[in-house]
Order: C-alpha cells, then sequence, then structure tokens
C-alpha cells in the first residue's frame, strides 16, 4: 500500500487553514476504517477516485459520502472506511468559517456541497475553485468576530446575555459553547508530548488540573467523545485524521 498526503496554504480571509490532498494505492481494491474524533475544523471533501463510507454507530446510520460535501462540527466519533484505489482532496477550515457560511449549519453530519468541478484534477485546480466559491458565496453574519482568540470571546459577544449568546452559539455552530470547550480541551490534551508507547504510560503527568481533576476524569471524558480511553486512541489506526491533526497541529498558530 502506497500513501501520499499532500497540502497547500490556505487563505485567511476566506477563513481556509490549509488545502490538502491523500492518495492510496493498492494492489488491488480494499477497504481501509478510519476512526474520525470531533475536532474544531469543518472539512471540505471531494472524492475524486475510490468512495468513503460513513459510519456513525451512535446514530445507527451509514452513508456513502457524495463526491463533494462538507463536514460539519461533530460532538461523537464516527468511522470512514475508506475504498481503494483512492484519491481525495480537501481544504480544511477554521471554526470562524462557520461565522460567514451561507448554508445551513447543523452539527453532526456531511451536507452535500459543489465547490469544484471535474476540471479539478489535481491539488492546485481544486485549491482555486474552492477558493473562488467561499469567497463569492460567503455572507457575513456579525459586524465583528465572534472570538478574539480560541473560544475567547471577544467584547462584542461577551456583552450579551447568556441567553442571546446560547442563541448566537446554536445558529452559528450548532453547539453549544460548552460543547465546543469540550472538544477543544480534548484536543488540548492531545496536543501535549506524552509516550502513550510506554507500557504503563503516565498520563496523570500530563493531565491539565483546570480541566481534568483527576485521571478518571479524562478518562471518562475522552471516551465519551473518541469512543476510546487515552492510551486505546493512540493504538488505533487513522490515516487521514492523522494528517489532518498533525498539518493542524504543527501548521497552524495557536
Amino acid at each position: 500500500m502506497k500513501i501520499s498526503f499532500q497540502k497547500k496554504p490556505g487563505h485567511p480571509t476566506e477563513k481556509i487553514e490549509f488545502f490538502w490532498s491523500m492518495k492510496i494505492e493498492t494492489r488491488s481494491p480494499v477497504m481501509i476504517t478510519d476512526h474520525f474524533i470531533p475536532e474544531l475544523f469543518y472539512d471540505f471533501f471531494m472524492v475524486k477516485k475510490g468512495s468513503i463510507r460513513c459510519v456513525d454507530k451512535q446514530r445507527g446510520t451509514e452513508f456513502v459520502l457524495p463526491s463533494e460535501s462538507l463536514r460539519m462540527l461533530y460532538t461523537r466519533p464516527i468511522t470512514l472506511a475508506l475504498s481503494t484505489p483512492l484519491v481525495l482532496f480537501g481544504a480544511r477550515l477554521s471554526l470562524e468559517f462557520a461565522e460567514s457560511f451561507w448554508g445551513e449549519i447543523e452539527a453532526n453530519q456531511f451536507i452535500d456541497q459543489t465547490w469544484a468541478g471535474k476540471e479539478a484534477d489535481d491539488l492546485d485546480s481544486f485549491a482555486e475553485q474552492v477558493r473562488d466559491h467561499i469567497r463569492l458565496n460567503q455572507k457575513k453574519k456579525y459586524p465583528y468576530p465572534m472570538f478574539s482568540e480560541p473560544l475567547q470571546e471577544s467584547d462584542w459577544l461577551v456583552n450579551f446575555s447568556p441567553r442571546h449568546k446560547r442563541r448566537l452559539y446554536a445558529e452559528t455552530f450548532g453547539l453549544s459553547r460548552k460543547e465546543l470547550l469540550n472538544i477543544y480541551n480534548v484536543h488540548s490534551f492531545l496536543e501535549q508530548t506524552c509516550d502513550f508507547g510506554a507500557r504503563a504510560p503516565r498520563i496523570l503527568h500530563h493531565l491539565n488540573p483546570d480541566v481534568y481533576y483527576d485521571q478518571p476524569h479524562l478518562n471518562r471524558s475522552f471516551k465519551k467523545m473518541t469512543g476510546f480511553s487515552p492510551v486505546e486512541y493512540f493504538e488505533a489506526s487513522s490515516i487521514l485524521q492523522d494528517n489532518l491533526m498533525s498539518a493542524s497541529y504543527n501548521e497552524i498558530p495557536r
């Protein structure tokens, strides 16, 4: 099996973190299981060759992704079954993208979109078409950004009543602030350098006591969101999300 992953810088104005492509070549068709956990990013997928089946075990649903789709924010894990040979293009979009998205926001789903076309034969042409589509369709919903830093409410947002803020969060992201923070906290933990290859990893040494007061608290929160304990997660295989998370953690300033 031959796997290649390529990325290209995004565009801050359109809230595009980066563009990417992934190719998986195999001698004969195979199906690869990819575990996908919640993240504070939106992902636009274009399946150029092969297919991807999405399995949502908690909801009990299973479907094949359309040729072009937008992954909304998820609060639970999903499984992606990648059928090879696979050629996949994508764009990773920031959380702030939702503040200018022109369509309906609903969490825990992929929505059918058409941002590129058949002529998108390489990453450069795909990136150009996606950027043009976003630039032509984006609609600024509010006069000021909702956040000044990651999940740090801006001076504009902080002055609203709790009830009004709940409505803004639901309308913009499809999730509550608490749900966003839960996702953020899990990834803050994952970003730390932990030696999970040890026979008895001391996860407790990597806990932020302001977020997780002890290891059982971390384990419960982590498993509820990812379906795995921290050690199980690092032992699980995930080709696509591992590449996306690596690019996000290493390339995006925080």
